[in-house]
């Protein structure tokens, strides 16, 4: 390697320590309906944007529909199937019932199987489903067959790593609801014999009441977070967080044993600014409470990520202005090496 070539890898090491990382897009689920029917099979499109798409990496992303725990489903967070989620089975065949979907990596040996597309490079997919109705069964790792029943607990699409591959970027759950079944038939109830391993919420609803929400503030930029608190849910219960007027659904919450509900809300960076309202509903009780919002424009990424301050040595702040430091010095010793040889050559 000559000295001229040593001293241009120097300067992009110096432009690369010194210019800022490239904020990963966090990844959202929309849907073309927000509302299935209880009885019978609902198609719907279903949309990503801001995954993590690798090429030539094997799996890619399971669509799923089913019931997630209000806690750490998620399987990057020790969650499993059958315990923290349940979903709707369905072959792996390119010609399933259309219940799971699997999005495959581009370029991965996998693909060939991919019945959903392939994840473009942007983090973008497309793939139309069926929810099959508001109750189905799911089959745990022990071979246990539980029903659920979406009337009585919340439901969505929920998206998972594919192939046994653990990925938390590609981690989401979107709610689904379902509309009201026909004045004076109430909900169907489980059918068979009780599961010791039943899904959490599974008691006869409570009659529907109003809840009270209200939030820490009343104005919040887009791609930012407000904290709610609300009272008069269903004692542990979920609860669907949708932002209006144009739905948008957000991280469901859970009530605590009070019935309380403590909620980040995440406005999403692409919302419109403007007048916006949290709706909170209990997914058992039936219980709704909402909040006025007033979304203000996403504040710019120099502004809301302030530069630490050289004296910091907090965690690895340090470590780009070291770099830095040192691809300068770099740079500082080659040019001085040029200049020497030249003269020797002279």
């Amino acid at each position: 390697m000559t000295f001229r070539t040593l001293a241009v890898a120097a300067a992009a090491l110096v432009a690369a320590a010194l210019l800022p990382a490239t904020a990963a897009a966090t990844a959202r689920v929309s849907l073309s309906v927000s509302t299935a029917d209880p009885d019978y099979a609902t198609p719907v499109e279903v949309r990503g944007t801001g995954f993590q798409s690798v090429p030539k990496a094997h799996g890619g992303i399971y669509v799923l529909f089913g019931w997630v725990d209000g806690g750490t489903w998620q399987p990057s967070k020790g969650g499993a199937a059958g315990s923290t989620y349940r979903y709707v089975q369905d072959s792996e065949a390119k010609n399933n019932n259309g219940f799971q979907r699997f999005v495959s990596f581009p370029g991965s040996d996998t693909a060939a199987s991919a019945n959903g597309g392939v994840v473009a490079p942007d983090g973008s997919w497309s793939v139309r489903m069926i929810i099959p109705g508001a109750r189905f069964k799911a089959v745990d790792r022990s071979g246990n067959t539980t029903e659920v029943d979406c009337a009585r607990v919340t439901c969505g699409v929920i998206t998972i790593g594919a192939h046994g591959v653990v990925n938390p970027t590609n981690e989401t759950f979107t709610p689904v609801r379902f509309a009201a079944p026909t004045a004076g038939q109430p909900p169907a109830t489980p059918t068979g014999a009780p599961s010791t391993n039943a899904v959490p919420g599974t008691a006869a609803p409570l009659p529907a009441r109003s809840a009270t929400l209200s939030a820490a503030a009343g104005v919040v930029a887009a791609g930012a977070t407000v904290a709610v608190t609300g009272s008069g849910f269903a004692a542990d219960e979920q609860v669907t967080v949708v932002l209006r007027s144009d739905p948008l659904f957000l991280a469901p919450a859970k009530a605590d044993a009070a019935g309380a509900v403590s909620y980040q809300a995440a406005i999403p960076a692409d919302v419109p600014a403007g007048a916006h309202t949290l709706e909170f509903t209990g997914a058992k009780s039936g219980a709704v409470g909402t909040v006025p919002l007033t979304v203000s424009a996403a504040v710019p990424p120099a502004a809301a990520q302030p530069v630490q301050p050289a004296s910091s040595t907090d965690g690895l702040g340090w470590w780009p202005i070291a770099a830095a430091l040192g691809a300068v010095a770099l740079v500082v010793v080659v040019i001085a090496l040029l200049r020497k040889r030249k003269k020797v050559e002279a």
